[in-house]
């Protein structure tokens, strides 16, 4: 795995429980670990990083969060869904890494399973069987592509917020772009997304109905891959990354084709973020300096942000902690 595709190291978790135990009862701490090493899962700081930061950057209150937070009708709406871009892509980027960690493992104990095995004696050269139920394998690949569109589609609803539009389709998002203002922000993201739309084509498709996604996710059960054994031992081919078919040259894993795609998603989520910030301060450099003497709405004092809860300091500055 590439570093922002890891998930959180266990220890590192446990030690951020443990300090809370001055504020905490003991029992309740030691439920919580208990509780995050049954069902919690965190992605690496290496991975969060892009979306720390960004939360960082919300906290110094750019114009036209100060703007959103002053009124209580668009703190209600735009403000909670703009926020989506660091809360709910990150949750779904962890989903992400979440089902790849899986992939890994299975497809790891089906290789130790089969390298225990010599069949090269029961085939004749060139020849090959297949063979083997790796429904598991097949569940987690589909939840993977799934969470993978997800991402990108969070992405597309959160940043229209910006622009006072509503649409939560990537594949639309462009569009969406195009006519919207302020003009150097959009072309900021226009920018990203022409860069990076190249490597989402099986979650993102041309025609229709026609894109991996759209085939597990409407019409057709993909498998993850099939085994083939033979005189020269096992591997996987085919499946929905046609493994060994359409690039027979292509000796990667079936777990490390996957890791690469999460890594591109990661790093267009990065671009998407770190260009959304830098254009809109030049953006707002260009604007007069507004003062809010108004009260900052109290309606709703919360964030649930990528899985953890943040609390807002309404009476002192509302940042997200």
């Amino acid at each position: 795995m590439t570093m922002e595709t890891e998930p959180a190291d266990l220890k590192s978790q446990q030690a951020q429980y443990n300090n809370m135990r001055p504020f905490l009862e003991s029992k309740i701490i030691e439920a919580s670990i208990e509780i995050y090493n049954t069902s919690g899962f965190e992605i690496s700081a290496e991975g969060a990083r892009p979306f720390v930061d960004f939360v960082r950057w919300i906290n110094t209150r750019p114009q036209f969060i100060s703007e959103w937070r002053s009124e209580a009708k668009t703190e209600q709406t735009l403000y909670p869904r703009f926020m989506i871009v660091s809360g709910g892509v990150r949750s779904a980027y962890a989903a992400v890494c979440y089902h790849l960690m899986r992939i890994k493992e299975i497809e790891a104990s089906v290789d130790a399973i089969l390298s225990k095995y010599d069949f090269s004696s029961q085939f004749n050269p060139n020849q090959t069987a297949s063979f083997g139920n790796m429904r598991q394998l097949d569940f987690e690949y589909h939840a993977f592509v799934i969470a993978y569109r997800r991402c990108l589609d969070y992405l597309s609803w959160g940043f229209s917020a910006y622009f006072k539009q509503s649409q939560n389709s990537y594949n639309k998002f462009k569009k969406t772009l195009e006519r919207a203002h302020p003009r150097s922000v959009a072309e900021a993201l226009i920018a990203v997304y022409e860069k990076h739309i190249g490597k989402f084509s099986f979650v993102i498709g041309t025609e229709r109905g026609q894109s991996l996604r759209d085939r597990i996710g409407h019409s057709e059960f993909v498998q993850a891959a099939t085994i083939n054994v033979g005189s020269n031992g096992h591997r996987f081919v085919g499946g929905g990354e046609n493994l060994r078919i359409s690039d027979p040259n292509d000796d990667r894993s079936f777990s490390e084709i996957l890791d690469s795609k999460a890594h591109d998603l990661h790093k267009c989520i990065s671009e998407f973020l770190y260009s959304f910030q830098d254009s809109v301060i030049s953006f707002e450099n260009t604007l007069p300096i507004q003062k809010f003497n108004g009260p900052l709405s109290t309606q709703h004092s919360y964030y649930n942000v990528d899985n953890r809860t943040f609390y807002l300091e309404i009476a002192k500055s509302w940042k997200i902690s």
